[in-house]
């Protein structure tokens, strides 16, 4: 693989050149369509640019599927197909369907970042299909999980396998170790340990913040909006006159604020970073030990994450819209961030070494975007980011 390309894809083909269709072209836009969703997200991806990965015309998918919402049904269709499990693999338990599900998400990364970003974007009969896809699966989930944690309702199933599966997408499509039993063998273990987990009580506690808050700016207003519809639509899917209709002013006068859409969406990576930073240093800053400083950065990340739903959700799958000039501004951000829980972790499991904690690092914040998005209070999965983080250390 080569910059996240197979190198089985990185060439045109001959067959092609001649007018033949090689046996398997699907399954390479199939496979090439994935990496690029993965890594630019579905909205930034052109159908030119999934020829180029196979080695084809642009025009040339159409001989194979009718649009690109087609081919990200097959992607997720086939990722879903995947981690089917049969009645045999439901009875070994769910250490078994655990380290199966590991075991596909480092064989096909890319499908399963696909499957959870941009699921939500299939509709009609593909939407269909997709349940009667899932429905077999969330029954063995279920289960399995039952079976091992017995005081689990479905929905709170539901929530911790979407949360070990984003967790898992994150930590498959960039591994900083090589694949092997070791890093197997510590994903397994977190999986694990965030199923099994206990649920946090719900807190009593009422906020300490005034309920006055003084009125919104215009700019802050152009910006509540626009993250609400690039939620809904995909950054590339919004135009600013969408936006300016949003808040009841003209497409043009948005750019009285900002200088052009993509500035809106940096002005909600500086916010989401700021809110985060903010949140390690009030942590760090009153803790008495490691384990209450992993505790507080979980309750804090999990605060804002809740709080700024669309925020967190539009900056963890728009990346591929930021300027290219920002983005080791917010790469050097994200590695402080993720050091900071790196150092943490360390120093309450001395056994890992810095890549293994890393892996962890890596997956605990989609883990908690994906918790962050139930209703009701968020401080309640706090044990399960600490079952994550510390695995069998966390009983």
């Amino acid at each position: 693989m080569t910059d996240g390309v197979p190198a089985t894809l990185s060439s045109a083909s001959t067959a092609d050149t001649v007018g033949r269709r090689p046996r398997g072209r699907k399954a390479q836009i199939v496979s090439a369509a994935a990496e690029l969703f993965a890594t630019r997200g579905f909205a930034a991806t052109g159908i030119d640019d999934i020829g180029a990965q196979v080695g084809i015309s642009g025009p040339a998918i159409y001989r194979h599927f009718k649009s690109k919402d087609a081919i990200l049904a097959a992607v997720i269709m086939e990722t879903v197909t995947a981690f089917a499990v049969d009645g045999a693999g439901v009875s070994k338990g769910i250490g078994w369907l655990v380290a199966n599900t590991v075991g596909v998400a480092l064989d096909s990364p890319a499908n399963l970042a696909t499957y959870i970003r941009e699921r939500h974007r299939l509709s009609g009969v593909a939407r269909e299909q997709l349940a009667r896809l899932e429905r077999p699966l969330y029954r063995a989930w279920r289960r399995s999980v039952r079976a091992a944690n017995p005081g689990l309702q479905d929905g709170a199933i539901a929530t911790r396998q979407m949360a070990v599966l984003s967790a898992m997408s994150a930590v498959a499509i960039r591994p900083p170790l090589t694949r092997g039993p070791q890093l197997e063998a510590l994903l397994v273990e977190a999986m694990m340990a965030v199923l099994q987990a206990p649920d946090g009580p719900a807190s009593a506690a009422t906020s300490n913040r005034g309920s006055w808050a003084p009125p919104p700016t215009r700019r802050h207003e152009i910006l509540v909006q626009a993250l609400g519809l690039f939620r809904e639509r995909g950054f590339d899917g919004v135009g600013i006159d969408e936006i300016g209709a949003a808040v009841g002013i003209s497409g043009p006068t948005v750019y009285f604020y900002y200088d052009t859409k993509a500035a809106i969406l940096v002005d909600a990576y500086e916010q989401a970073g700021a809110r985060v930073v903010t949140g390690i240093h009030e942590s760090l800053g009153a803790a008495e030990s490691a384990a209450d400083a992993l505790e507080r950065l979980a309750a804090s990340y999990l605060e804002v994450a809740h709080d700024n739903g669309d925020l967190i959700v539009v900056t963890s799958r728009e990346g591929a819209a930021i300027p290219v000039s920002d983005r080791p501004r917010f790469a050097r951000r994200r590695g402080d961030v993720l050091g900071t829980w790196v150092t943490v972790m360390r120093e309450l499991r001395p056994e890992l070494d810095d890549g293994a904690a890393r892996v962890l690092a890596g997956g605990v914040m989609p883990l908690m975007n994906q918790l962050a998005q139930c209703p009701g209070d968020p401080n309640r999965f706090v044990p399960l980011v600490l079952a994550w983080c510390l695995g069998s250390h966390s009983c």
